[in-house]
């Protein structure tokens, strides 16, 4: 387990220095070019309010990215899927924290982390389960439904998809408002 461990937290940091260094490239080889990047965030403050076709939209978009990851955690081997995953994510937000600081200097890097709150936290407890229960699966496939298994162990499927559907309602109500405020004290 300590393998995993180290290696989760080296995919997670090669992927934020790689996402931060390729952005870095790429922004300034485009203003080299007379490109201008202006602020994504302050000037497009409406991507943050909230409404009633919002929510369908998250759902079917964590839904559909759910389902991708139960089938790919079933398909792949559960290791090399979860540190593919690690990779990724931390290439996206190294790329995007790296962009955010660039154009708006510590209010990136506080808008930036404020976005991924308080759903993430959701979103994330989905991805543990989803694999613990996918590793726990391969190591005990002998052993009886119900035999000796916690609670999470047996309802983990229900525990997820409750857990995405919370994600989603954070993500359209409480996720906009959190951002107005923060973008209110940033103005």
């Amino acid at each position: 387990m300590e393998r995993r461990r180290f290696f989760a937290g080296l995919f997670l940091m090669v992927g934020l220095v790689l996402g931060s260094l390729f952005t870095n490239f790429v922004y300034k080889d485009y203003l080299a070019y007379g490109g201008q990047i202006d602020s994504l965030v302050l000037n497009n403050k409406d991507l943050y309010v909230s409404s009633a076709s919002l929510l369908p939209y998250i759902l079917f978009k964590r839904g559909k990215q759910y389902g991708i990851l139960f089938l790919a955690g079933y398909l792949l081997q559960p290791a090399v899927f979860l540190f593919g995953s690690f990779f990724c994510g931390a290439f996206f937000l190294g790329s995007m924290l790296s962009l955010q600081i660039i154009q708006m200097g510590l209010k990136g890097l506080i808008i930036v982390l404020f976005s991924f709150f308080p759903h993430f936290i959701c979103y994330g407890g989905v991805v543990l389960l989803l694999f613990r229960r996918n590793t726990e699966g391969n190591e005990r496939e002998g052993t009886a439904f119900y035999g000796g298994r916690s609670f999470s162990e047996r309802f983990s499927i229900q525990i997820e998809i409750i857990l995405v559907i919370l994600g989603c309602v954070l993500e359209s109500y409480v996720n906009p408002s959190v951002m107005a405020e923060i973008l209110k004290l940033f103005s």
